[in-house]
């Protein structure tokens, strides 16, 4: 590569890098203290991806791997937006939105889906055209979640966050999470990813 592309290269890890200090605005809005980044959220579900590939020798894992990596990537730039930021704003009781299964507006969703599509194209302009294509592809792949890897990432992505859950309602018991778990419960179909989903469950029995 040349000069200028290395260049491109650093620049688009420092936009990344931002991730690892953002942080996810679902535990924000619940008061989790000290939550996560948006950074570690991907990690964990790359590390789901690697140990759930193993019984399932038919995706490939390189490809769960990269769709791990970068579906949150637009965050950098666009945020983390979540199902009830509009429903917050216009006033609504927290509490109760938080009991309801997530979901957001056509319009929500559309200006979700308008920002993080700018920022992935701003984060990819100065790449070589081959790691552009790689990173941006493989963002839209997780967007259309129609191949396999991509509807399984989908699941665990909802996996990991209701095992997070779980865990900060351990350390602080008056979170309200019950939104996670409906999404949970109605996201994630894949039949090992279920009995994950049981054993997460276990913790709070």
């Amino acid at each position: 590569m040349r000069a200028d592309d290395w260049q491109a290269v650093i620049e688009l890890l420092r936009q990344a890098g931002k991730l690892k200090r953002l942080r996810r605005q679902g535990w924000l809005d619940r008061g989790v203290r000290d939550p996560e980044s948006v950074a570690g959220h991907s990690w964990r579900i790359a590390l789901m991806a690697l140990l759930v590939s193993r019984s399932k020798p038919e995706l490939d894992l390189a490809r769960l791997l990269t769709l791990a990596i970068v579906h949150d990537l637009p965050e950098a730039i666009a945020g983390d937006a979540t199902p009830f930021d509009e429903r917050i704003a216009e006033g609504a009781d927290p509490d109760a939105l938080f009991r309801q299964a997530p979901a957001y507006s056509p319009a929500a969703r559309r200006a979700k889906e308008e920002a993080e599509a700018a920022a992935m194209e701003r984060l990819t302009a100065d790449l070589p055209a081959d790691l552009a294509d790689l990173i941006s592809s493989a963002w839209r792949e997780y967007e259309a979640n129609q191949t396999p890897e991509a509807r399984l990432i989908h699941q665990i992505d909802k996996l990991e966050t209701w095992l997070q859950a779980v865990e900060y309602q351990s350390e602080q018991p008056e979170l309200i999470i019950e939104s996670f778990r409906l999404g949970t419960e109605e996201a994630v179909t894949d039949p090992q990813l279920r009995w994950l989903l049981r054993a997460v469950d276990a913790f709070i029995l």
